[in-house]
This record gives C-alpha cells, sequence and structure tokens, in this order.
C-alpha cells in the first residue's frame, strides 16, 4: 500500500509554475493531511531529476497525485483551484 500524496513539478522561470503555486498553496493549507512534494526540475539534482523521469513528467507545472492503491494521477498545466482541489481530495 503507498502513501498517499501529491507531487508537483516545477521550473524556475517557468510563468505557468508562477501562476499556479499560489492556488497550489491555497488549497494545499485546505488538506493538511495530504503529504505534499514540490520538486524543481531547474535544480541540478539527480534525484529529483530520476523521480520525475520515473513519474514520466514531460512538462511544468505537473501534479502528480499518488493514491493508496499507488496509481498515479498526472495533471498538466497550471489548473484551476476546482481541479486542485478535486487532486488533493483523491490522493487517498
Amino acid at each position: 500500500m503507498a502513501t498517499p500524496a501529491v507531487f508537483v513539478f516545477i521550473q524556475a522561470g517557468c510563468g505557468a509554475c508562477h501562476d499556479y503555486m499560489p492556488k497550489l498553496e491555497r488549497v494545499r493549507s485546505r488538506h493538511p493531511h495530504v503529504t505534499v512534494g514540490i520538486y524543481d526540475l531547474a535544480v541540478n539534482d539527480r534525484h529529483v531529476q530520476r523521480f520525475a523521469e520515473a513519474l514520466n513528467v514531460r512538462a511544468t507545472p505537473t501534479t502528480v497525485v499518488q493514491t493508496s492503491s499507488g496509481a498515479h494521477r498526472h495533471h498538466v498545466g497550471s489548473l484551476p483551484v476546482a481541479q486542485i482541489e478535486a487532486a488533493f481530495t483523491s490522493a487517498r
């Protein structure tokens, strides 16, 4: 059984990421029980790069929801608040 989580992949200098993060943080504050990992792909960190590759992340921002069954759902782009809320709710 996997730990439900939300993984967010961003990149410094990404306009869509800049737009997305304040919305994500507002939703995140309403879901303190959800584990969240935020990864900047602009940072030269091989562990972050490998993790992104393992999850097949190809663009930023990308939000990956991991459910308790271990399934991954990908959401690419700067999502509206309602979709972010749904992603956090589905992380169970």
